[in-house]
């Protein structure tokens, strides 16, 4: 492994989603040099992976009432794992977050109607977007005009640099080549972990990487247990969105022999949960409803796949704008019909509530180290409101921008990394490498199996214990060295995020949330937040 090129800059932006797109071109005005590096094209990542036609930002209405309920609604999902005073920033300055959309290439529309989001009580502000592809080349476009932006595209960040609690620099490797990043500031846009899975609505590079990087930098992870599991089809077509709102049509759950397992919404016993199961997307162990869930996992442990779910014909015949909206994309662009097709849903996992610990300048505990988007703990909790992730990167990258300026403004002595910290740090990767018995690809369809397994909705001391231990395995059997020129760096840092959320799993006794544990189906009083640190884990 040798550094074949070296590059001075003031800022380093990670990743260029929606939230790498805003801090980039924010950074850039301010005149400083920046190098946004991302692993795909510029505009990707769960930004421009659209699930349907548009997607949803929540933001705080004109009157009082409005801030009052949004902070109940955020509370209440939160369930005591939220951060109150991100909460409170984030319902006072979403407002303006429509303008910083249109920054970098977005055209937001308001919608005629107010309901409530994804886990929502009261009905607020939704603003949708949409045209994915003409939003990423208007984004292009901008970030092209600026001559202080520099733009590497293909390319993994895979080491931070730090002396005494400020960040000195980074290594990035662009395709096969290492380069020395020399920076004070650098700015995690990476995104969350759902990549990490075999069943995901979610881009396969998304790997949590940066939360890994970041803790290996001496930064803190917190609540990285609570991630989100929506159902997604498994037939007739793969990796497709399944409408929670349809599920008050069900006639019930089947087995892949189509034998009922569940009955449906006219089943007077279950009808209040059917009805409820049809208000949210992600499981929740805080509604009952949470039961449907559960059965469904009960035969996807023995056939690995999925539960058949059928349908009465007066789905069809509902005229809600969210029933007709979805009914017609599956029709139109998939050819899918609810009542005609057999329909084989499975938990896919999607969004990571947890993440990187940030205040509300978007800041870690490492000065120089900020972390914006699904990456960073914001106000997420034990559930996430639908449409707030969006909104959370842009009210916190925006106020991340300004702290880094006079930050770096600030600084006296710009201590860069040195050549021989960079030797030392290679040197040690040689030290502890593993043996040479499994290739990138098979470890991370490993990794990828037995997060599936042990680390999906239903969670347990004995299944977590044995799939820290595959993981070890694996780690062990591994040699990063051999891979290093491919995909050595993105599958040990897999491997290390894989074992991290199986700890934060265990660590956590109790059922809350999107976290639930089948030795302890229920919530405790005194609720406890978890944090991960690198003396605690590394």
């Amino acid at each position: 492994m040798k550094i074949k090129e070296t590059i001075t800059v003031d800022y380093l932006v990670i990743g260029s989603g929606i939230a790498g797109l805003y801090m980039s071109k924010k950074l850039a005005d301010t005149g400083f040099k920046t190098l946004l590096a991302t692993e795909g094209i510029i505009g990707g990542g769960a930004s421009f992976f659209p699930l349907k036609g548009t997607l949803g930002i929540q933001t705080t209405g004109d009157n009082l009432e409005d801030k009052i309920y949004f902070q109940e609604d955020i509370s209440n999902m939160g369930n005591k794992m939220d951060n109150p005073e991100m909460v409170k920033t984030y319902i006072e300055e979403s407002p303006a977050v429509p303008d910083s959309l249109k920054e970098i290439g977005f055209d937001p529309w308001l919608r005629d109607d107010k309901r409530p989001a994804c886990f929502a009580k009261y009905p607020r502000n939704i603003y949708l977007i949409k045209d994915w592809n003409g939003s990423r080349e208007k984004a292009q476009n901008i970030l092209n005009s600026y001559e202080n932006l520099i733009k590497f595209e293909h390319s993994q960040l895979i080491k931070i640099f730090t002396h005494k609690g400020e960040v000195t620099g980074a290594i990035l490797k662009k395709k096969d080549k290492f380069i020395a990043i020399k920076t004070k500031i650098i700015v995690l846009c990476t995104g969350g972990i759902a990549g990490l899975y075999k069943n995901k609505l979610y881009p396969k590079d998304i790997k949590g990487i940066g939360h890994y990087l970041a803790l290996d930098a001496g930064a803190q992870l917190t609540n990285m247990e609570f991630i989100q599991f929506i159902p997604g089809f498994i037939e007739p077509k793969y990796n497709v969105l399944f409408g929670e709102h349809t599920a008050k049509y069900s006639t019930g759950l089947y087995d892949e022999n189509m034998k009922k397992i569940l009955e449906g919404i006219d089943d007077s016993n279950l009808k209040k949960l059917w009805i409820e199961r049809s208000s949210y997307a992600p499981f929740s162990f805080d509604f009952k409803s949470h039961l449907i869930d559960l059965k469904m996992m009960e035969v996807i442990e023995k056939n690995n796949r999925g539960v058949y779910i059928k349908f009465k014909k007066e789905l069809y015949e509902d005229e809600g704008e969210f029933y007709r909206v979805y009914l017609n994309w599956l029709k139109n662009d998939l050819d899918i019909d609810m009542c005609r097709d057999n329909i084989m849903i499975a938990p896919f996992a999607h969004s990571c509530n947890g993440g990187i610990k940030i205040d509300i300048n978007g800041k870690t505990d490492i000065n120089g180290l900020y972390a914006i988007g699904e990456v960073a703990s914001g106000i997420e909790g034990a559930n996430r409101l639908g449409g707030n992730s969006v909104g959370g990167a842009l009210v916190f990258g925006k106020r991340a921008v300004k702290h880094i300026e006079n930050y770096l403004n600030n600084l006296t002595i710009k201590k860069y990394i040195s050549n021989e910290s960079i030797k030392n740090w290679i040197e040690g990767l040689y030290s502890k490498d593993g043996n040479d018995l499994y290739t990138s690809y098979e470890v991370e369809k490993k990794i990828k199996d037995i997060l599936s397994k042990y680390g999906s909705i239903i969670r347990e001391e004995r299944n977590l214990n044995v799939g820290l231990e595959e993981l070890k395995k694996l780690e062990q059997n591994f040699s990063l060295i051999s891979n290093i020129e491919l995909d050595g760096f993105e599958t040990y840092y897999s491997l290390k995020m894989a074992q991290l959320l199986l700890t934060c799993m265990k660590n956590r006794k109790e059922s809350r949330g999107s976290h639930y544990r089948k030795d302890y189906p229920y919530t405790e009083n005194t609720p406890q937040k978890n944090y991960i640190n690198k003396e605690i884990f590394l």
